[in-house]
């Protein structure tokens, strides 16, 4: 377990699943301890990594940040990237407000109309 301010981390190995726990607040101050976290666990070529979120009380827009700079180096290792327990009410607000939800498979892209053109 890793804790530094106002983020705790908890990580667990399955075989080729690596699981993070993030307790606390995700947010300016903490974001990059997360994104260090999940680093260090893709240098170890998990064939899935998953982000607990059920113990995080707050997001703000450099958390979601962080959320999405995981996803990116998830991908870039040619690992599967999950988030589970998404439940803190700012957390679902900000993936929303920034699209992020759609990022991660929340929600389906809204269908476009049928009479608006393509750019």
């Amino acid at each position: 377990m890793n804790g530094a301010g106002g983020i705790t981390t908890l990580v667990a190995r399955d075989g080729g699943v690596h699981s993070v726990g993030v307790f606390g607040e995700l947010d300016t101050f903490t974001g990059d301890e997360l994104v260090a976290v999940v680093r260090e666990c893709l240098e170890q070529q998990p064939l899935r990594l998953v982000v607990d979120l059920s113990a995080v009380s707050f997001c703000d827009g450099a958390g979601a940040r962080a959320l999405m700079t995981m996803r990116e180096l998830a991908v870039h290792a040619g690992t599967l990237f999950a988030l589970t327990g998404l439940r803190a009410p700012t957390l679902i607000r900000v993936l929303e407000i920034t699209g992020c939800d759609v990022l991660f498979g929340l929600r389906q892209r809204p269908a476009a109309h049928p009479d608006s053109s393509a750019c």
